[in-house]
């Protein structure tokens, strides 16, 4: 499945050969569908099985780089033998028991315990079974000297305002304005101060791209270390656990399993998002395909307030309304691009028994074809991480991009956070980052940016004379900054300081400037460690509740 051996190349070339340029974004969706229709050929393509012999080399692979300790490069290999082995092998307990033995070199200890009652309860050899116990008796040793790397979060990242009573995620003073440019923006209608989390969001979709599937969970995107277990039907996803697993397959995955291969022979992005929001939105109508017509034909990107919604018990059916009626943002390449993958998965996933029993007449497909297109457009301009791995949540996505952004987001363990990086006032416009910022270049700059740092016209010339003018330091940003150079490893301690001196440095006009950015972005860098970190400490509390083990505070605790 390397981009190497896709048809999709082939399927462009001969799409250029066939359609004008000039006439791809004007025709109509069922003529791309038409045109993957008389290419399938190139779609049929065999699925992927398994495999013991591939496993086998792929756990292989992964003992070369546990002897170097290359313990990352380890566990990637033994997740691809883990995808490969057969439910009924001793692969796969061989697997988890050489993860285990990754987590004990890592000092990782309740990671090691969960892969070893994996590796037990998968075939392990009973010829090995002393190695592993005696690994097990080790790590509850070191646990109980309290060397663990912590079990109990700090508060400092979860949501710490008052909160929205129809949207408990969301911290309340938020709302939806129009500009004067007549966009939907973000207005504050209270004070947030530095360190203020306004978002705690879970992940309500995600697509990983298939060389990345040994990282990440399919389903809420956490990359759980990398201990992750496979899908028993395919060899192109992991989760993060069993409850991830089956409401994955409940969802969504059921539909794309048994054609897994063929989808990511043609997907080089997480474009797969497409097809996911819709099989989403149709087991969220009970699969009953004429109900979901019914409601998504007069409701398709119409528009409307995500911040109107009642989440307060949030339902897979009330997400996905939201989603469809999302008004994407699209250009010629996106529509383009859009209808073409549109007409490739209607072409593959109508290939599944599950797909045909459900999407039955002409009325039914036509309407999957167009709601692929829908939701193509809505993802495209919705999905928020990578092109290895995409993520869909409801309300973050509201919130618009600017390379000054006052929120920043951090994407960690299946959730949305949002920091507040300096102080917003009541009647602010609130903007978070999705790439590049004025204080940490180099990321890739949003298409068609329209914020104050991109600008051409004066409001752009007055912010760049203000990012010129170097101001005084007062006593106590002086102060601040010596306390930095003074600062201990406590990492939640420095991170406070940090958060400190850029609300101080802020409030005393700091912003924009030369030594205001690398305060704002030593900070970010802190945050985002700090997530984390928290989140890693979270993984192990649940570990060991799951193993019926007491939850010890480790000798790193905060």
């Amino acid at each position: 499945m390397n981009r190497i051996n896709s048809p999709m190349d082939e399927l462009r070339r001969r799409l250029a050969r066939e359609i004008p340029r000039h006439l791809r974004d004007v025709m109509d969706v069922s003529v791309y569908r038409a045109f993957a229709i008389r290419h399938q050929r190139l779609l049929n393509i065999a699925e992927l099985g398994k495999n013991n012999e591939r496993a086998e080399r792929y756990r292989a692979a992964g003992n070369r780089a546990y002897s170097r300790r290359q313990y990352d490069t380890a566990l990637g290999q033994y997740n691809r033998s883990l995808c490969y082995a057969r439910a009924d092998s001793e692969l796969v307990g061989l697997a988890y028991g050489n993860r285990s033995a990754v987590y004990y070199a890592l000092d990782e200890y309740e990671f090691a315990l969960y892969n070893i009652d994996l590796a037990k309860a998968h075939n392990y050899p009973e010829r090995l079974m002393p190695k592993l116990l005696a690994r097990e008796v080790n790590c509850k040793r070191e646990i109980g000297y309290g060397l663990s790397h912590g079990t109990v979060p700090h508060p400092l990242a979860d949501i710490n305002v008052e909160v929205n009573p129809k949207i408990p995620f969301l911290a309340k003073g938020i709302a939806m304005r129009q500009s004067d440019g007549n966009e939907d923006t973000l207005v504050a209608e209270r004070e947030f101060n530095t360190g203020d989390v306004i978002l705690n969001e879970k992940i309500e979709l995600c697509a990983v791209l298939f060389k990345k599937s040994n990282s990440y969970c399919a389903h809420c995107s956490s990359s759980f270390k990398q201990s992750l277990i496979p899908c028993p039907g395919c060899v192109t996803v992991m989760y993060c656990g069993e409850e991830c697993r089956k409401e994955d397959f409940r969802t969504v995955h059921r539909f794309e399993c048994s054609i897994a291969t063929k989808l990511w022979s043609v997907t080089y992005t997480n474009v797969l998002m497409t097809a996911k929001l819709f099989f989403y939105g149709l087991t969220a109508f009970n699969d009953n395909i004429d109900k979901m017509m019914e409601y998504c034909l007069p409701n398709a990107a119409v528009g409307s307030n995500p911040l109107d919604a009642d989440l307060t018990n949030p339902n897979p059916l009330e997400m996905f309304k939201v989603l469809h009626q999302a008004k994407p943002e699209s250009n010629s390449v996106s529509n383009q691009v859009t209808k073409l993958y549109a007409a490739i998965y209607s072409v593959i996933f109508l290939k599944n028994p599950l797909v045909q029993s459900i999407i039955r007449t002409e009325a039914q497909r036509d309407f999957f074809l167009r709601c692929l297109v829908t939701h193509g457009l809505v993802t495209m301009s919705m999905v928020a991480t990578s092109k290895e791995l995409g993520t869909l949540p409801v309300i973050s996505n509201v919130f618009k991009h600017s390379c000054d952004p006052n929120v920043i987001t951090i994407i960690h363990a299946g959730s949305f956070k949002m920091f507040v990086i300096r102080p917003i006032k009541t009647g602010d416009q609130i903007f978070t980052t999705y790439g590049h910022t004025w204080w940490r270049p180099g990321n890739e700059v949003q298409a068609q940016c329209r914020c104050v740092v991109c600008d051409s016209g004066p409001e752009g010339a007055k912010w760049r004379a203000a990012y010129r003018e170097v101001r005084p330091k007062s006593p106590e940003v002086e102060e601040g900054l010596l306390g930095l150079e003074r600062m201990s490893f406590d990492m939640t301690a420095g991170l406070i300081k940090y958060q400190r001196i850029v609300q101080l440095m802020a409030s005393e006009g700091h912003h924009p400037g030369e030594m205001f950015g690398r305060m704002v972005r030593a900070y970010f860098e802190r945050l985002d460690d700090f997530v984390e970190e928290q989140n890693d400490k979270r993984y192990r509390a649940n570990l060991l509740r799951m193993r019926g083990d007491e939850v010890v505070p480790g000798l790193f605790e905060d």
